[in-house]
């Protein structure tokens, strides 16, 4: 039996500025596939089970992708009702997600919301 963690159903992925996309075609065909995967899951439905989707902190997730070899991890937010992909996207290396791997999430996740507040 799975633990499920509930996200509000995204109506759109969106990625903030070119970082998902740099990552995104530095993968495999494979692992993209993966990655193609799990992200139209995430549109499609309202929970997760819990190894997909970790809350980090202040408002930070972490999507894990396994593919053979590799752990994937996209650090997330959701606003309203759009999953936003920041630019933090990286193959997890240690057991911990790295602090400064939060921390870049969480100083683009001010970028973004100053960004969307300016207009």
């Amino acid at each position: 039996m799975y633990n499920f963690h509930y996200i509000c159903l995204v109506k759109q992925i969106i990625a903030y500025k070119e970082y998902f996309k740099d990552f995104y075609e530095s993968l495999s065909q494979k692992e993209k596939e993966k990655v193609d995967k799990v992200l139209v899951l995430m549109h499609s439905e309202n929970r997760m089970p819990n190894h997909f989707i970790k809350l980090l902190e202040e408002g930070i997730y972490e999507l894990r992708i396994t593919v053979p070899n590799k752990e994937l991890r996209l650090l997330f937010i959701i606003d309203g009702d759009q999953l936003v992909i920041l630019f933090n996207c990286f193959v997890k290396k240690s057991r911990k997600t790295p602090r400064t791997e939060i921390e870049k999430a969480i100083n683009l996740k001010k970028q973004y919301y100053e960004e969307k507040q300016n207009g």
